[in-house]
Protein backbone atom coordinates (compact mmCIF):
# COMPACT_ATOMS: atom_id res chain seq x y z
CA UNK A 1 0.00 0.00 0.00
CA UNK A 2 1.44 3.59 -1.07
CA UNK A 3 0.21 6.44 0.81
CA UNK A 4 1.06 10.01 0.45
CA UNK A 5 0.60 13.27 2.47
CA UNK A 6 -0.47 16.66 1.10
CA UNK A 7 0.73 19.42 3.40
CA UNK A 8 -0.67 23.15 3.14
CA UNK A 9 1.41 26.19 4.11
CA UNK A 10 1.32 28.47 5.44
CA UNK A 11 -1.63 26.84 6.86
CA UNK A 12 0.37 23.80 8.24
CA UNK A 13 -2.44 21.17 7.75
CA UNK A 14 -1.43 17.40 6.66
CA UNK A 15 -3.42 15.05 5.05
CA UNK A 16 -2.73 11.08 4.30
CA UNK A 17 -3.80 9.58 1.44
CA UNK A 18 -3.90 6.14 -0.52
CA UNK A 19 -3.01 5.56 -3.39
CA UNK A 20 -5.40 3.03 -5.38
CA UNK A 21 -4.00 1.17 -8.49
CA UNK A 22 -7.50 -0.93 -9.46
CA UNK A 23 -8.95 1.76 -11.70
CA UNK A 24 -5.80 3.87 -13.25
CA UNK A 25 -2.48 1.97 -12.30
CA UNK A 26 -0.16 3.71 -14.83
CA UNK A 27 -1.56 7.10 -13.37
CA UNK A 28 -1.13 6.43 -9.89
CA UNK A 29 2.60 4.90 -10.52
CA UNK A 30 3.42 8.18 -12.07
CA UNK A 31 2.56 10.47 -9.74
CA UNK A 32 3.94 7.79 -7.04
CA UNK A 33 7.59 7.79 -9.10
CA UNK A 34 7.66 11.70 -9.32
CA UNK A 35 7.35 12.34 -5.64
CA UNK A 36 7.71 14.86 -4.02
CA UNK A 37 6.96 18.37 -5.02
CA UNK A 38 5.60 21.80 -4.38
CA UNK A 39 3.46 23.58 -5.96
CA UNK A 40 1.04 26.73 -5.51
CA UNK A 41 -2.33 25.59 -4.66
CA UNK A 42 -5.52 26.68 -6.37
CA UNK A 43 -8.88 26.54 -5.54
CA UNK A 44 -11.70 25.55 -8.70
CA UNK A 45 -13.36 28.56 -9.36
CA UNK A 46 -16.40 26.80 -10.88
CA UNK A 47 -16.91 23.30 -10.24
CA UNK A 48 -17.05 23.59 -6.34
CA UNK A 49 -15.41 22.24 -3.72
CA UNK A 50 -11.99 21.12 -5.58
CA UNK A 51 -8.92 21.82 -5.45
CA UNK A 52 -5.87 21.53 -7.70
CA UNK A 53 -2.30 22.18 -8.09
CA UNK A 54 -0.02 21.68 -10.58
CA UNK A 55 2.09 18.79 -11.44
CA UNK A 56 5.49 19.68 -12.90
CA UNK A 57 5.93 16.51 -14.79
CA UNK A 58 4.97 16.21 -18.53
CA UNK A 59 4.25 12.70 -18.55
CA UNK A 60 0.73 14.16 -17.14
CA UNK A 61 -0.14 15.40 -20.16
CA UNK A 62 0.81 12.16 -22.49
CA UNK A 63 -0.55 9.20 -20.29
CA UNK A 64 -3.87 8.49 -21.25
CA UNK A 65 -5.90 7.41 -18.24
CA UNK A 66 -7.44 3.76 -18.11
CA UNK A 67 -11.08 4.76 -16.49
CA UNK A 68 -12.94 7.99 -15.75
CA UNK A 69 -15.79 8.75 -13.70
CA UNK A 70 -18.41 11.57 -12.78
CA UNK A 71 -16.65 14.03 -9.90
CA UNK A 72 -20.07 14.78 -8.65
CA UNK A 73 -20.67 11.28 -7.96
CA UNK A 74 -17.19 10.80 -5.94
CA UNK A 75 -16.12 10.19 -2.35
CA UNK A 76 -14.72 13.08 -1.05
CA UNK A 77 -11.04 12.96 -0.53
CA UNK A 78 -10.78 11.56 -3.68
CA UNK A 79 -7.64 12.59 -5.66
CA UNK A 80 -7.75 12.80 -9.61
CA UNK A 81 -4.66 12.99 -12.15
CA UNK A 82 -5.85 14.87 -15.60
CA UNK A 83 -3.96 15.73 -18.57
CA UNK A 84 -3.94 19.37 -17.67
CA UNK A 85 -0.87 18.33 -15.21
CA UNK A 86 -3.57 18.72 -12.43
CA UNK A 87 -3.69 16.50 -9.23
CA UNK A 88 -7.28 17.56 -7.81
CA UNK A 89 -9.10 16.96 -4.25
CA UNK A 90 -12.84 16.77 -4.15
CA UNK A 91 -13.20 17.91 -0.71
CA UNK A 92 -17.47 18.93 -0.92
CA UNK A 93 -20.38 18.97 -3.35
CA UNK A 94 -19.29 19.84 -6.91
CA UNK A 95 -21.70 20.47 -9.64
CA UNK A 96 -19.20 19.54 -12.79
CA UNK A 97 -19.59 15.88 -13.95
CA UNK A 98 -17.21 15.86 -16.30
CA UNK A 99 -15.41 12.36 -15.66
CA UNK A 100 -11.86 12.33 -14.81
CA UNK A 101 -9.11 9.25 -13.32
CA UNK A 102 -9.37 8.84 -9.82
CA UNK A 103 -5.97 7.78 -8.47
CA UNK A 104 -7.08 7.37 -4.68
CA UNK A 105 -8.61 9.10 -1.51
CA UNK A 106 -7.75 10.65 1.50
CA UNK A 107 -8.09 8.50 4.91
CA UNK A 108 -11.67 8.81 6.26
CA UNK A 109 -10.02 10.66 9.79
CA UNK A 110 -8.55 13.15 7.66
CA UNK A 111 -11.43 14.14 5.95
CA UNK A 112 -12.17 17.66 8.20
CA UNK A 113 -8.51 18.74 7.87
CA UNK A 114 -9.24 17.99 4.18
CA UNK A 115 -12.32 20.49 4.40
CA UNK A 116 -10.72 23.04 6.69
CA UNK A 117 -7.73 23.28 4.10
CA UNK A 118 -10.11 23.59 1.40
CA UNK A 119 -12.43 26.26 2.89
CA UNK A 120 -8.74 28.21 3.54
CA UNK A 121 -8.03 27.74 0.44
CA UNK A 122 -10.92 29.15 -1.11
CA UNK A 123 -10.51 31.97 1.52
CA UNK A 124 -7.02 32.90 -0.02
CA UNK A 125 -8.50 32.81 -4.16
CA UNK A 126 -11.64 34.95 -2.97
CA UNK A 127 -10.32 37.48 -0.96
CA UNK A 128 -6.98 37.42 1.01
CA UNK A 129 -4.79 36.68 -1.27
CA UNK A 130 -2.41 34.56 0.60
CA UNK A 131 -0.31 32.29 -1.68
CA UNK A 132 -0.83 28.87 -0.23
CA UNK A 133 1.77 26.12 -1.56
CA UNK A 134 1.05 22.81 -1.50
CA UNK A 135 3.44 19.86 -0.78
CA UNK A 136 2.71 16.41 -2.10
CA UNK A 137 5.30 13.37 -0.53
CA UNK A 138 5.41 10.15 0.56
CA UNK A 139 3.93 9.11 3.73
CA UNK A 140 7.23 9.86 6.04
CA UNK A 141 9.58 10.45 2.94
CA UNK A 142 11.54 13.58 2.14
CA UNK A 143 9.80 16.82 1.34
CA UNK A 144 10.18 19.20 -1.92
CA UNK A 145 12.17 22.09 -1.72
CA UNK A 146 10.25 23.45 -4.38
CA UNK A 147 12.70 22.84 -6.81
CA UNK A 148 10.73 21.78 -10.48
CA UNK A 149 12.94 18.46 -11.62
CA UNK A 150 13.74 18.22 -15.62
CA UNK A 151 14.98 15.91 -17.93
CA UNK A 152 17.75 16.49 -19.98
CA UNK A 153 18.42 19.46 -22.01
CA UNK A 154 18.07 18.78 -25.78
CA UNK A 155 19.47 20.33 -29.34
CA UNK A 156 21.68 22.77 -30.25
CA UNK A 157 23.72 25.04 -27.79
CA UNK A 158 21.41 27.92 -28.78
CA UNK A 159 18.46 25.79 -28.08
CA UNK A 160 19.93 24.27 -25.25
CA UNK A 161 20.18 27.71 -23.59
CA UNK A 162 16.81 29.10 -24.63
CA UNK A 163 15.39 25.98 -22.79
CA UNK A 164 17.67 26.51 -19.95
CA UNK A 165 16.89 29.87 -19.92
CA UNK A 166 12.91 29.54 -19.62
CA UNK A 167 13.35 26.52 -17.12
CA UNK A 168 15.02 29.26 -14.99
CA UNK A 169 12.54 31.31 -15.29
CA UNK A 170 9.87 28.76 -14.27
CA UNK A 171 11.72 27.69 -11.62
CA UNK A 172 11.89 31.83 -10.31
CA UNK A 173 7.68 32.24 -10.55
CA UNK A 174 6.91 28.54 -9.56
CA UNK A 175 6.93 29.06 -5.34
CA UNK A 176 6.75 33.22 -5.29
CA UNK A 177 4.38 35.43 -7.49
CA UNK A 178 5.91 36.49 -10.72
CA UNK A 179 6.33 40.30 -11.24
CA UNK A 180 4.53 40.55 -14.65
CA UNK A 181 1.68 39.14 -12.58
CA UNK A 182 1.82 41.18 -9.69
CA UNK A 183 1.69 44.51 -11.88
CA UNK A 184 -1.09 43.55 -14.08
CA UNK A 185 -3.10 42.97 -11.23
CA UNK A 186 -2.36 45.87 -8.90
CA UNK A 187 -2.83 48.42 -12.38
CA UNK A 188 0.56 48.69 -13.64
CA UNK A 189 0.14 47.78 -17.20
CA UNK A 190 3.02 49.46 -19.69
CA UNK A 191 1.09 49.33 -22.59
CA UNK A 192 -2.29 51.13 -20.94
CA UNK A 193 -4.18 48.80 -21.66
CA UNK A 194 -7.43 48.63 -20.72
CA UNK A 195 -10.32 51.09 -22.35
CA UNK A 196 -11.13 54.34 -20.43
CA UNK A 197 -8.45 53.98 -17.88
CA UNK A 198 -9.58 51.12 -16.25
CA UNK A 199 -7.97 47.66 -16.08
CA UNK A 200 -10.54 44.79 -15.21
CA UNK A 201 -11.62 44.30 -18.53
CA UNK A 202 -7.74 43.33 -19.58
CA UNK A 203 -7.68 41.00 -16.30
CA UNK A 204 -10.43 39.12 -17.85
CA UNK A 205 -9.10 39.06 -21.05
CA UNK A 206 -5.55 38.16 -20.00
CA UNK A 207 -7.91 34.89 -17.62
CA UNK A 208 -9.45 34.51 -20.87
CA UNK A 209 -6.05 33.63 -22.80
CA UNK A 210 -3.73 32.41 -20.49
CA UNK A 211 -5.68 29.48 -19.78
CA UNK A 212 -5.88 28.00 -23.34
CA UNK A 213 -2.49 28.87 -24.03
CA UNK A 214 -0.96 26.71 -21.91
CA UNK A 215 -3.55 23.66 -21.36
CA UNK A 216 -4.73 23.56 -24.71
CA UNK A 217 -2.17 24.93 -27.48
CA UNK A 218 1.00 23.89 -25.48
CA UNK A 219 0.34 20.75 -23.63
CA UNK A 220 -1.36 20.11 -26.86
CA UNK A 221 1.76 20.14 -28.74
CA UNK A 222 3.71 18.76 -26.50
CA UNK A 223 1.10 15.65 -26.51
CA UNK A 224 1.21 15.53 -30.20
CA UNK A 225 5.30 15.68 -30.36
CA UNK A 226 4.75 12.10 -28.51
CA UNK A 227 2.56 10.66 -31.22
CA UNK A 228 4.35 8.12 -33.54
CA UNK A 229 2.43 9.18 -36.47
CA UNK A 230 3.53 12.95 -36.09
CA UNK A 231 6.32 14.10 -37.76
CA UNK A 232 8.46 16.73 -36.63
CA UNK A 233 7.79 18.78 -39.88
CA UNK A 234 4.09 19.38 -39.03
CA UNK A 235 4.99 20.44 -35.34
CA UNK A 236 7.24 22.92 -36.84
CA UNK A 237 4.64 23.85 -39.40
CA UNK A 238 1.27 24.46 -36.76
CA UNK A 239 3.05 25.46 -33.68
CA UNK A 240 3.08 29.07 -34.55
CA UNK A 241 -0.21 29.03 -35.63
CA UNK A 242 -1.31 27.61 -32.10
CA UNK A 243 0.63 30.31 -29.84
CA UNK A 244 1.89 33.37 -31.35
CA UNK A 245 -1.37 35.23 -31.39
CA UNK A 246 -2.57 34.28 -27.89
CA UNK A 247 1.07 35.55 -26.70
CA UNK A 248 1.33 37.74 -28.66
CA UNK A 249 -1.78 39.88 -27.04
CA UNK A 250 -0.62 38.93 -23.93
CA UNK A 251 2.51 40.96 -24.23
CA UNK A 252 0.57 43.99 -24.59
CA UNK A 253 -1.28 42.88 -21.43
CA UNK A 254 1.59 43.16 -19.26
CA UNK A 255 3.20 39.35 -19.68
CA UNK A 256 6.20 40.65 -21.78
CA UNK A 257 8.59 37.98 -20.79
CA UNK A 258 5.40 35.39 -21.97
CA UNK A 259 5.72 37.21 -25.50
CA UNK A 260 9.26 36.96 -25.56
CA UNK A 261 10.12 33.19 -24.97
CA UNK A 262 6.83 32.56 -27.52
CA UNK A 263 8.80 34.66 -30.28
CA UNK A 264 11.92 32.89 -29.48
CA UNK A 265 10.88 29.26 -29.68
CA UNK A 266 9.12 29.84 -32.75
CA UNK A 267 12.67 31.50 -34.30
CA UNK A 268 14.58 28.72 -32.83
CA UNK A 269 11.83 25.79 -34.62
CA UNK A 270 14.35 25.70 -37.99
CA UNK A 271 17.04 24.23 -35.67
CA UNK A 272 15.16 21.69 -33.81
CA UNK A 273 16.16 18.07 -35.52
CA UNK A 274 14.49 15.88 -33.90
CA UNK A 275 11.11 15.67 -32.02
CA UNK A 276 13.11 15.19 -28.65
CA UNK A 277 14.24 18.57 -29.58
CA UNK A 278 11.38 20.12 -30.03
CA UNK A 279 9.11 18.33 -26.64
CA UNK A 280 12.18 19.25 -24.24
CA UNK A 281 11.62 22.95 -25.78
CA UNK A 282 7.87 23.19 -25.84
CA UNK A 283 7.42 21.31 -22.75
CA UNK A 284 9.66 24.57 -20.89
CA UNK A 285 7.02 26.81 -22.58
CA UNK A 286 4.00 25.10 -21.46
CA UNK A 287 5.26 25.02 -17.94
CA UNK A 288 6.01 28.60 -17.40
CA UNK A 289 2.60 29.47 -19.42
CA UNK A 290 1.05 27.20 -16.95
CA UNK A 291 2.89 28.64 -14.13
CA UNK A 292 1.62 31.98 -15.09
CA UNK A 293 -1.67 30.89 -15.40
CA UNK A 294 -1.53 29.31 -12.23
CA UNK A 295 -0.88 32.93 -10.34
CA UNK A 296 -3.07 35.02 -12.86
CA UNK A 297 -6.07 32.83 -11.42
CA UNK A 298 -5.32 33.58 -7.61
CA UNK A 299 -4.88 37.21 -8.19
CA UNK A 300 -8.30 37.59 -10.02
CA UNK A 301 -10.57 39.39 -8.08
CA UNK A 302 -13.07 36.79 -7.74
CA UNK A 303 -14.76 38.81 -4.87
CA UNK A 304 -16.54 40.52 -7.28
CA UNK A 305 -18.65 37.39 -8.13
CA UNK A 306 -20.39 37.81 -4.53
CA UNK A 307 -22.65 40.55 -7.05
CA UNK A 308 -23.83 37.73 -9.36
CA UNK A 309 -25.68 34.95 -6.92
CA UNK A 310 -27.08 32.18 -9.24
CA UNK A 311 -30.83 31.99 -10.28
CA UNK A 312 -32.63 28.90 -10.46
CA UNK A 313 -32.13 27.35 -13.91
CA UNK A 314 -34.38 25.32 -15.67
CA UNK A 315 -34.03 22.03 -18.13
CA UNK A 316 -31.10 19.26 -17.55
CA UNK A 317 -27.62 19.39 -17.33
CA UNK A 318 -25.59 19.65 -20.62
Amino acid sequence: MHQIELKWMPLNITVTATLEYDKNPRLAALLWEKLPYASLQNHALVSGNHLYNLAPFPELIYTASEFKEDRTLSADGTLFLSQLQHLAIKYGPLSEYIPAAPVGRVIPEHLPLLREAGRACWEAAHTSKQPIIAYVSRKDGPSSDGTVQWGPLAGSPEVQKLTADIRAATQRIWIDPPKDIVDLHEGRIASGAGSYGQYLSTLVFVNGETRPLGYDALNGLVRLSRAHDMTLGTLKAITANFIRTPAEFLGYCGLDELWTFTQQVIAALDRLETKDEYFSLLNALALYANCLNTWNLHYFPWKLGDAYPHRQATGQRG
